[in-house]
């Protein structure tokens, strides 16, 4: 059986008999975050946590494309850097275990959202992209401490880099992905599953191993993206940075000068 939550406008919940919560998103087409929508994520989290009956989530989002990055058409006050962080902190501050369900595209902030989850499924057709320097800007979200924490050191300098983007069968061999479902599996429901398995050991004993493991994340977060956002701030206004934005838009490599 089924509770729904109500829903957070953008943002649905539901809690089954098993403790497991499933945390959905949906902003078509391509799943942008802002503001708001962090700040309903890491509501429903913390709500979940508090409930006294959740002992996991798995955080998921409807269409083809898991989350594209940040959505810089929204209101300026739905975009300021500093409290889509504070709001995403709040992400690495709650207390139970997340498993992400990978669809598609996660890219970018798409990327820093899918490792504020302890445990990544994917599908096959799963791609991954911290594609910053390819528009001329420095990561954030927290990639400087989440991702060398994931795939290691020079994995992440690979991908930070370079921003190419990368399939679920590497993501795997990289420890990006802790499971790629089989291409006629059902991606929720396996994600479901293993949450499931985490949700059947005694709940105050995760918490407590997990916050083990984690340690001071949360902090490391907090000051990476305090440093990030300095450096994003100084590359806004380079020549690269205008030659990024033009070459995405026309989807064609850069052409960059290093000015």
């Amino acid at each position: 059986m089924v509770h729904p939550i109500p829903d957070l406008v953008d943002v649905s919940v539901e809690v089954g008999d098993d403790h497991v919560a499933v945390v959905e998103f949906d902003r078509p087409p391509s799943n942008f975050f802002d503001l708001s929508l962090l700040t309903r994520l890491a509501e429903a989290c913390e709500g979940l946590a508090d409930d006294g009956d959740t002992r996991a989530i798995v955080l998921c989002s409807k269409g083809r494309t898991f989350c594209a990055g940040a959505d810089f058409t929204s209101s300026p006050d739905d975009r300021d850097p500093g409290a889509v962080y504070e709001q995403a902190l709040r992400l690495f501050r709650q207390p139970l275990p997340m498993v992400a369900a990978v669809q598609g595209a996660a890219i970018g902030g798409g990327l820093g959202l899918v490792l504020a989850a302890d445990f990544r499924i994917a599908s096959p057709e799963a791609r991954f992209a911290a594609n910053f320097a390819q528009i001329g800007i420095h990561h954030g979200f927290g990639l400087s401490v989440t991702l060398p924490r994931v795939v290691g050191q020079q994995v992440a300098m690979d991908l930070l880099f370079t921003g190419r983007r990368i399939n679920a069968a590497e993501a795997h061999s990289a420890g990006l992905v802790d499971t790629v479902i089989d291409p006629d599996g059902n991606l929720r429901d396996e994600a479901r599953a293993f949450a499931a398995r985490i949700a059947t050991s005694a709940p105050l004993a995760v918490r407590a191993i997990r916050q083990t493991l984690r340690g001071d994340l949360a902090e490391q977060f907090a000051a990476a993206t305090a440093h990030e956002q300095e450096e994003q701030q100084k590359l806004f206004h380079t020549d690269d940075f205008r030659e990024g934005v033009a070459a995405v838009a026309a989807r064609r490599p850069g052409r960059f000068t290093g000015r």
